[in-house]
């Protein structure tokens, strides 16, 4: 497990900072995961909400949050809820949303459950409003 993340917060950034200017500071973007055992049973039926795409190259990364060249960026959404307390009984939904990241700014997935399930937005963290169209 260890050897992966190793592996896997380098290529999270190289996917997402790839062709970024130097000198330039990334765009944050975290993501929501949740307790695996707690999933759908903890009163919150959302397991995770994360960025698992960045202009169509994966994400591979198991970290709180990521960093993304600043600009106009379309990123893969990808959302886990559990919607029973039976085991296994869980739901994936993935969306994509095209936003204009700011150098250093914040951002952070977010999914409600109306008026569906895994209703995704990308939330700028300094005003608290989702930024992007979500399709």
């Amino acid at each position: 497990m260890e050897v992966r993340r190793l592996f896997a917060l380098p290529l999270a950034f190289a996917a997402g900072c790839a062709g970024q200017p130097a000198g330039t500071q990334p765009a944050t973007v975290a993501s929501f995961l949740g307790n695996p055992a707690l999933c759908g049973h903890s009163g919150n039926p959302v397991c995770e909400a994360r960025v698992n795409h960045i202009e169509g190259k994966p994400v591979l990364s198991a970290s709180a949050s990521i960093e993304v060249a600043p600009g106009r960026r379309t990123l893969g959404l990808f959302c886990k809820v559990g919607l029973s307390i039976m085991i296994g009984d869980a739901q994936s939904f993935q969306r994509e949303v095209t936003a204009v990241l700011a150098p250093g700014g914040r951002y952070r997935v977010a999914a409600a459950m109306e008026p569906q399930p895994c209703t995704l937005a990308l939330i700028d963290e300094s005003t608290g409003q989702a930024v992007g169209t979500v399709r």
